[in-house]
């Protein structure tokens, strides 16, 4: 596919919270769409309906790729509510994968509490800490029961001090939005990544060029510290704006 840039994009409090500048950004990056310039993946923890209500509600753009679920599913257009998630990938994830065992590293943990029925799916297990003591020193426990007692066969993500997702190991954010790449035959060489919380930090570690938007969540701001790269860029500006802010500094958008 010939496409000069790949954008992978979060969505919340990323492309959203600033509705004026969502409009802006959106107009653009559908331009630079409709001219073959740009080929746009939002990479989101939402559930494909809340993206597709979001496209009217939220002004969110329309994308070529939809990466949901903290990267444990992946849909490609035409969108609608009814889809079921790329099987490729599913059934991949779905090899090594047991819910069960992924709930049993949260036994005897007290103060956790289970997100929503809807986010927790037969490929990820998902739950509050925000009711926990000391959150930092339960996530370092799951993640240690995860490593010796999981088999390494899962992966712990924690983010916006609150939310914590237990995944496949072979999912993520960065590893579904390189699935796409190779599938589709997209120049990995031509990606920009953008977010703001720990569950981008995959995207971020996958590829070269990112963005990190001015209300970055401490967590990833604590990544750029510790990858100090010309080509992690971290924009002055939030939300929308600082997306914008960080296609201009990579010569994207004109300034």
């Amino acid at each position: 596919m010939d496409v000069k840039t790949v954008l992978a994009s979060d969505i919340d409090n990323t492309l959203t919270g600033d509705r004026k500048e969502l409009k802006t950004l959106s107009r653009e990056l559908g331009r630079m769409r409709e001219s073959d310039e740009l080929f746009l993946i939002l990479s989101t923890g939402r559930r494909l309906e809340q993206v597709i209500d979001g496209f009217e509600s939220e002004g969110i753009p329309q994308p070529d790729a939809i990466v949901s679920q903290v990267g444990t599913e992946i849909y490609l257009p035409p969108f609608h509510r009814d889809q079921d998630p790329l099987h490729v990938w599913r059934d991949m994830l779905m090899e090594d994968f047991s819910r069960s065992e992924a709930l049993k590293l949260l036994e005897g943990l007290e103060g956790v509490r289970m997100q929503p029925d809807h986010f927790n799916t037969d490929l990820k297990v998902s739950c509050y800490l925000d009711e926990v003591q000391n959150p930092e020193a339960m996530v370092r426990e799951i993640k240690r029961r995860a490593e010796y007692e999981g088999d390494g066969l899962c992966q712990v993500v924690w983010s916006s001090g609150r939310d914590l997702d237990i995944i496949p190991a072979a999912a993520g954010k960065g590893q579904a939005i390189r699935f796409i790449l190779n599938l589709l035959k997209l120049d990995v060489e031509q990606i920009i990544v953008a977010g703001d919380s720990g569950n981008d930090r995959s995207m971020f570690e996958e590829f070269m060029r990112g963005i990190i938007v001015a209300n970055a969540k401490p967590e990833l701001q604590q990544f750029k510290k510790e990858h100090p790269l010309p080509d992690i860029y971290m924009a002055s500006a939030p939300y929308a704006a600082g997306v914008r802010e960080g296609l201009e500094y990579f010569e994207l958008l004109g300034g």
